[in-house]
């Protein structure tokens, strides 16, 4: 608390009060306020009192309230960072943060207990206006439902025993049937990025012999080829916004095996790899993360239609079902845990359904039918 004086532009001597009260509970709360313009030093005395008071009050209200919700966001990333760091990388953790900062910004200094249903719905109307999908939208819910549930555990706030985000029902997406080339589309991509000796030919190759990501062809080395047993160990990828090599997406490696044409191709490569380690060329575009803009350019010029580079892994995953190879086996070499991913791939490549409408036999024979045809011209002409 402090009485001061001091000189305004015109000369004038004027007055200044001030208060400052820190919580003996929680030392993280403390207010400020402050007047200025006071005419006398009575009337400045007079109104450090009332400041004083003021500052007492918020206080002891935000100390029922609990920790704002831009404090209870910063405490629960620090808790993912040391609990939560094995399941969740930190480009993940780090994109948790950033959406909550654009979307709930206006809640950064609010007490979270003061959040309600209805600021949640408002969020979540604003990204359904700005065509965000309903998917986004579940996955920011979880989030800050999550986030409630960490600071009431942790009696961050006080007051509430509930998320506000809790029930709110957003429905589903509508399921859209992915991008996908035929064979035919596949072998013109790759004839004609041959013919042109295009530079991010053998990057698509391997893609579509391989069904690697992007990130592990990247990170992908000599030393991870067996010649000899033809077969590709993927223990690694690059994350091209951090720039450092890390654990595949599914967190453990996976063996791919190496077909005969593939392996004809990686000869080819390896004889021009000049002691590269790196089995693939590197462009500044793919350390960038630009290897989709790449593709769809390259498709839209030859006339095939416009994929983002991971439709590659989809092409490869399609054509091994189509050609029969089981289910399970082609989950291991893409390296998918679940079903459901699994399925999505079985239905683009039409195995399920695949000849069951043979079974169909509703129209007349082809020489039935061309009797009742000239029955019917006949009749016509008479």
């Amino acid at each position: 608390m402090a009485v001061t004086s001091y000189v305004s532009k015109t000369g004038e001597t004027l007055w200044k009060s001030s208060a400052t009260v820190r919580s003996e509970k929680k030392l993280s709360i403390r207010v400020q306020k402050a007047k200025f313009a006071l005419k006398s030093e009575w009337e400045a005395k007079r109104e450090e009192t009332r400041l004083v008071r003021e500052c007492e009050r918020e206080v002891a209200l935000r100390e029922n309230q609990g920790s704002s919700w831009g404090a209870i966001v910063e405490a629960w990333e620090k808790h993912l960072s040391k609990e939560k760091a094995d399941s969740l990388s930190a480009t993940t953790r780090a994109d948790y943060v950033s959406a909550l900062k654009k979307h709930t910004f206006s809640w950064w200094k609010r007490p979270a207990a003061e959040i309600t249903r209805a600021d949640v719905i408002e969020v979540l109307n604003q990204l359904k206006a700005h065509s965000s999908s309903i998917s986004y939208q579940n996955k920011l819910k979880v989030i800050i439902n999550g986030i409630f549930g960490y600071a009431i555990d942790h009696r961050l706030v006080g007051g509430i025993d509930r998320s506000p985000a809790h029930g709110i029902s957003l429905g589903r997406d509508e399921e859209k049937k992915p991008e996908i080339l035929t064979l035919g589309e596949i072998r013109k991509l790759l004839q004609e990025a041959r013919r042109m000796n295009h530079d991010w030919f053998p990057v698509w190759s391997l893609a579509l012999l391989t069904g690697m990501r992007s990130g592990e062809l990247y990170a992908l080395l000599w030393t991870d080829l067996d010649f000899e047993n033809k077969v590709i160990s993927v223990n690694k990828s690059f994350n091209p916004r951090m720039k450092r090599i890390k654990s595949t997406k599914a967190g453990y490696w996976r063996h791919v095996p190496m077909s005969d044409e593939l392996a004809r191709l990686l000869e080819e490569l390896k004889a021009t790899a000049k002691g590269r380690p790196e089995v693939l060329p590197r462009f500044w575009k793919w350390t960038k993360g630009q290897q989709a803009r790449e593709l769809r350019a390259f498709c839209e010029g030859i006339g095939v239609p416009s994929i983002k580079f991971h439709t590659l892994r989809a092409c490869f995953a399609t054509q091994l079902i189509r050609s029969s190879i089981a289910p399970a086996v082609v989950m291991k070499i893409c390296g998918w845990k679940d079903l459901e991913t699994m399925q999505r791939y079985i239905r683009l490549a039409g195995i399920e359904t695949q000849g069951a409408t043979n079974v169909l036999r509703v129209l007349p024979e082809a020489d039935v039918a061309a009797q009742v045809v000239n029955l019917f011209t006949r009749d016509s002409v008479v």
